[in-house]
């Protein structure tokens, strides 16, 4: 019986970590993923995932992790963090990798600020790919990469299944860590990511989700900014997987 899916994993800041909890779901109920499309975090943990970290890897990884690691304040007109950091720290967790040594196979999906083109990223440094789809506008600076000006991937394709059907003819499962829309906002950032996210409620909107089976984890109230309730998000997506595990584990027997 073919045991396998294809992700795809969507943006949503630190609420993106629920995308741990559904890989440790499968890998109990021995579920192969076959390949993986992420857009900003889901490209993140998509990445670390196809370059060998286990979910359990993936989790003390996230629980240890320090902002002073991966954060480089910056004078730039271009975003608040340089991103310098956080492209260093991707070099050394993906060991420097392409995506030619991804297993399973991976894509992730950036935006072009200048033309407003999606860019499709599944060639190369991986690294480099992720700090581009990561990059959250007025937060971080874009990526200059080919000569295109690549920022984060949920401005145009929050959950890329259709990048998912690309590689493999497996079920797909989305997982949508959610959209969160503060009651108050009081500073810089909330104003940004405020923006992020009232513009990510009308693409789903106007996009919906074509999945086979679609995650969406009920994540704890929290800015997209706020690194504090990260068990807390990855026990949200382990939760909402076994919620959907008879619905996956259907589908797999009827495309034995």
């Amino acid at each position: 019986m073919n045991r396998g899916v294809t992700l795809a994993l969507s943006s949503g800041g630190a609420r993106g970590f629920s995308h741990i909890g559904v890989l440790k779901c499968l890998e109990r109920y021995q579920v192969s993923v076959l390949g993986i499309a992420g857009s900003s975090m889901g490209g993140l943990v998509g990445a670390l995932y196809c370059t060998g970290y286990t979910p359990a890897m993936l989790e003390e990884l996230a629980l240890n992790l320090r902002r002073s690691q991966w954060i480089d304040f910056s004078l730039s007109k271009m975003g608040m963090v340089r991103g310098q950091k956080l492209l260093g720290l991707l070099n050394i967790l993906t060991r420097g990798r392409d995506f030619s040594d991804c297993v399973p196979p991976l894509k992730v999906v950036a935006v072009d600020i200048e033309n407003g083109e999606e860019v499709v990223l599944d060639q190369g440094n991986i690294a480099e790919a992720v700090r581009a789809t990561t990059s959250i506008p007025g937060i971080f600076s874009p990526f200059l990469k080919e000569g295109r000006l690549l920022v984060d991937g949920g401005v145009l394709n929050r959950v890329p299944v259709d990048l998912a059907r690309q590689l493999s003819d497996a079920p797909v499962v989305a997982v949508d860590a959610g959209i969160d829309m503060a009651p108050a906002v009081k500073s810089v950032f909330d104003v940004l990511f405020q923006a992020f996210d009232v513009m990510a409620r009308e693409l789903r909107r106007y996009k919906p989700i074509t999945a086979d089976v679609i995650i969406e984890p009920r994540v704890p109230d929290a800015r997209n900014a706020q690194f504090t309730n990260i068990g807390e998000f990855i026990r949200a997506g382990e939760l909402a997987c076994e919620e959907h595990m008879p619905d996956i584990l259907r589908r797999l027997e009827g495309s034995a």
